[in-house]
């Protein structure tokens, strides 16, 4: 088993952004942290899911020992629960009782006090790798060069040999994070592999925004490909956000599949870069300019056979709605089979009702282009 990371993030106040920032420079990439999201008082830099921030200290105001926040990891869930009844009932100042933050790492819990000092420290529990799911079947799948983890759901209804989907989640996400689609593929016949991307939970290698992502993916058709309950022939791609970046990447190989879905996917990643500037420093610092067409799908739709289906939400913050729009009609003007529906009023992030009716649009896009010849 290897040994568990103790660092999960860090945060200090600093007297000049900018000036820290070039500083940090120097030595954060060569532990592998890239910039992943900037505004003007705060600066974050990741290592897949460790964090360290940079946060514009206020002119005049001193925080003392209070400036640093520590995080510490724990054992399990019921260990910060341990450690939260200990430090209550001895007096201690709670920050912030046990409770989950997804946002920051996979499965992350917490419990958050201040040592006598005032120093923030928070103890953490998050999964090492991706969890159990009782009615799927976990896997391994072979990549590009490295091994996938994920989670393979078989059809709960139709007839063998099934259609099938393989799942792929956004930036920071993993595998269970298209545990609910996957369930909800099985149940209208689908068998589904959802897919932790290189640099995720529970699957090797390092994060690289769309570069060999698509290869991993092309390995991966062809391991769902050999599974006994599936149709090779009827195998559709979908995937959200960087996920369907990818999935429109990797069927621009013009691999075996019927059909691609994408949700609110950057397609362009120059004029991404140009229309959220919160983006700027990630993808130059991941990418840098030479490398944003090679991971661009609108400049490859020459390539891409398949009929796609791009889903966007109009009120998109962080990847425009034009990404998507664009794209379909740059599929068109080419003669390829594209469809682009809007979500009125979505942001990036679907609510429950919006969500269900971009699954509507989704199922009847595959059951036309996956039935039985």
């Amino acid at each position: 088993m290897r040994p568990r990371s103790s660092f999960a993030g860090a945060a200090i106040e600093v007297s000049d952004l900018g000036r820290s920032v070039a500083f940090h420079r120097l030595w954060l990439p060569m532990l592998g942290f890239h910039r992943v999201w900037t505004s003007p008082d705060r600066v974050m830099w990741s290592r897949g899911y460790d964090h360290f921030v940079m946060r514009q200290a206020k002119d005049g105001i001193s925080y003392g020992p209070g400036a640093l926040w520590l995080a510490v990891s724990a054992e399990s869930r019921g260990q910060v629960d341990q450690v939260f009844a200990e430090l209550r009932d001895a007096g201690a100042e709670i920050i912030q009782p046990p409770q989950e933050l997804d946002y920051l790492a996979p499965g992350y819990y917490s419990v958050g006090f201040r040592d006598p000092d005032g120093v923030p420290i928070e103890v953490m529990h998050r999964w090492e790798d991706l969890p159990e799911v009782p009615d799927a079947e976990q896997v391994r799948v072979p990549g590009h060069g490295v091994s996938l983890g994920g989670y393979f759901f078989k059809p709960v209804a139709g007839q063998p040999p099934y259609p099938a989907l393989i799942l792929l989640h956004g930036f920071a996400g993993h595998a269970y994070n298209m545990v609910g689609l996957a369930r909800a593929a099985s149940a209208n016949g689908y068998a589904a592999l959802s897919l932790s991307l290189r640099g995720w939970l529970g699957s090797e290698g390092e994060n690289d925004q769309g570069l060999r992502q698509p290869l991993d993916v092309l390995a991966a058709i062809d391991w769902l490909a050999k599974r006994p309950l599936v149709d090779r022939d009827r195998i559709a791609l979908v995937g959200a956000s960087m996920g369907g970046q990818v999935a429109l990447l990797a069927a621009a190989h013009k691999p075996p599949i019927r059909a691609v879905a994408a949700f609110f996917a950057p397609t362009d990643l120059a004029r991404w870069r140009e229309a959220n500037p919160y983006m700027r420093d990630y993808l130059d610092d991941l990418c840098g300019p030479e490398g944003l067409p090679v991971r661009s799908p609108i400049l490859r739709v020459a390539q891409i056979d398949a009929p796609v289906l791009l889903l966007h939400g109009d009120r998109d913050e962080n990847v425009p709605v034009e990404q998507s729009l664009a794209m379909a009609e740059s599929l068109r003007n080419h003669g390829k089979d594209a469809e682009a529906v809007v979500i009125p009023g979505a942001t990036h992030y679907f609510t429950e009702q919006q969500n269900a009716a971009a699954r509507r649009t989704l199922f009847d896009f595959l059951r036309r282009h996956l039935t039985r010849s």
